[in-house]
């Protein structure tokens, strides 16, 4: 008998609140680390500045986005992100790199962002 398992939902707070219309959150880690090639092949690697990016997408809702993604991006403010997963969580600082919206025919008016913050530990 195959046994149930509930999967994770990624959840996304910015500045601490709870955002509760994304509808995609991607993660992803980047170590900045470099190749050491030499004549013989692949050396090794040199340390690089590593960082953390966050691409979402949500709907928007009729009185608008939850957060300001768009000024945010414009002012180029620093903002706290947090990612939960599991019993870890991401919590970082970093800017919008990107913020943008868009519709499709038939579909939601969705919010998509890129943001761009600190290689920090996990905690």
């Amino acid at each position: 008998m195959p046994v149930l398992q509930d999967h994770l939902r990624l959840a996304l707070l910015i500045q601490g609140v709870f955002q509760v219309k994304p509808s995609s959150i991607e993660c992803e880690w980047d170590s900045g680390a470099q190749r050491v090639d030499t004549l013989e092949g692949l050396a090794g690697k040199t340390p690089g500045s590593g960082n953390f990016t966050i691409n979402a997408t949500g709907a928007v809702p009729t009185s608008g986005p939850e957060y300001d993604y768009f000024t945010a991006c414009q002012d180029g403010r620093y903002v706290d992100m947090q990612v939960p997963f599991g019993t870890k969580s991401y919590i970082g600082n970093g800017w919008f790199q990107t913020a943008g919206i868009g519709q499709s025919v038939g579909q939601n008016t969705e919010f998509k962002f890129q943001w761009v913050g600190e290689f920090a530990k996990l905690k």
